[in-house]
């Protein structure tokens, strides 16, 4: 059957929520320059190469390489936990594991071994979605190139049931409301605001980190999830859900102004484009996430389009909301012909994932992380 499952029985299920309290041990198979852990704790090296910046492409300011501008925008961030940084021999690309409300869960972490392990750095968190693996993240999305590039620090934790499993990865759930689309049938139980306080608390061992710039992303229940964060955790200075949805009322979410970038392909067999995008078929109950945001934040509800062609003939298109806030931008992209997969993401990888990444399409990770360096700095 294959084409993983025929997308596990074109769902079986769907796709992302939160918690509060944690314990951390972890369980760590460290390595060194750009060196990678496999799954089986071996060790391969990183020959890839980064992709292009399709926002520049696009008409939108790419985010700058220049080590001393990066580094003078971060100047008088003192949000680094005390103590922070003092743990060795965690760089690259490790496995961890952490014990959260009682519960096993484990994640993987790219940290730049160039990186001064004093000096407070992004994170960005990448979470995945139904029976795929925080390895298939780092796989498909390569944003450890842009970590390199960058000097940031990303996280790419596994669901509730770990790495590619049948178990809904995460907790979605809003009192009294659905989620848009076929998410609602993969809602997990856990605390996964805890295990994101659990694994911020870990990484600080390693290097410091600026509070003040916290982002999440994430794929398929991973992307309901990321609107989940954005809704509910004001830690995060932005979100970037890709191939997701969220509820119907946005008024229940407890955050102020969240910038948030959207990502989704027309043609999604998986989770209704409608979800997101309010030029698609409407899902029945819901508004289209887009409008919803926009609403939220307090923007107008029309939009500048900008055309996001990828190297390899995948077209797009961006529409950048009007009128936003400077702390609220809303942003949605959209793939023409794309189906459930990651724009621009990846086709190889170890994790066997590679049928959730469209390379053909402009990246969504240097278009998310171009939004987060423009509207949430």
């Amino acid at each position: 059957m294959s084409a993983r499952w025929v997308l596990v029985i074109m769902f079986a299920g769907a796709l992302c929520h939160c918690g509060t309290t944690a314990s951390s041990t972890e369980t760590t198979h460290p390595d060194a320059s750009h060196a990678s852990t496999t799954r089986d704790g071996s060790v391969k090296t990183d020959t890839s190469a980064p992709h292009r910046d399709a926002r520049a492409d696009a008409g939108h300011a790419a985010p700058s390489h220049d080590a001393s501008a990066r580094d003078a925008s971060r100047a008088g961030s003192s949000d680094a936990t005390p103590g922070c940084g003092i743990r060795t021999g965690m760089r690259g690309r490790t496995s961890r594991s952490l014990t959260v409300a009682g519960s096993k869960r484990t994640y993987l972490v790219y940290l730049p071994p160039s990186l001064d392990p004093a000096t407070p750095v992004p994170l960005v968190f990448v979470f995945h979605g139904f029976t795929m693996s925080g390895l298939g993240m780092y796989d498909i999305t390569q944003y450890n190139l842009l970590a390199d590039a960058e000097g940031i620090a990303v996280a790419f934790p596994d669901g509730e049931g770990g790495p590619d499993s049948l178990t809904a990865p995460w907790n979605v759930a809003n009192a009294g409301q659905t989620v848009c689309g076929a998410g609602e049938a993969e809602i997990a139980t856990g605390d996964d605001f805890a295990f994101i306080d659990a694994m911020k608390a870990d990484i600080a061992n390693d290097q410091c980190l600026d509070a003040a710039h916290e982002y999440s992303t994430g794929f398929s229940m991973g992307g309901y999830f990321s609107h989940h964060i954005g809704c509910y955790r004001s830690d995060m200075r932005a979100v970037g859900p890709h191939s997701g949805g969220t509820i119907a009322d946005l008024s229940a979410c407890t955050t102020g102004h969240m910038p948030i970038i959207i990502f989704h392909g027309t043609t999604d067999p998986i989770i209704a484009d409608g979800c997101d995008d309010p030029n698609a078929i409407p899902v029945a109950g819901f508004g289209a996430s887009a409008t919803l945001w926009a609403a939220k934040n307090g923007c107008k509800s029309t939009y500048t389009t900008i055309t996001t062609d990828g190297d390899a003939g995948g077209s797009g298109q961006c529409y950048l909301y009007d009128g936003c806030p400077a702390d609220g931008q809303v942003e949605l992209c959209t793939f023409n012909g794309m189906g459930h997969c990651w724009a621009g993401g990846s086709s190889a990888g170890d994790a066997g994932e590679g049928l959730f990444g469209c390379s053909s399409y402009a990246s969504a990770t240097q278009l998310e992380w171009s939004f987060f360096k423009k509207y949430a700095w």
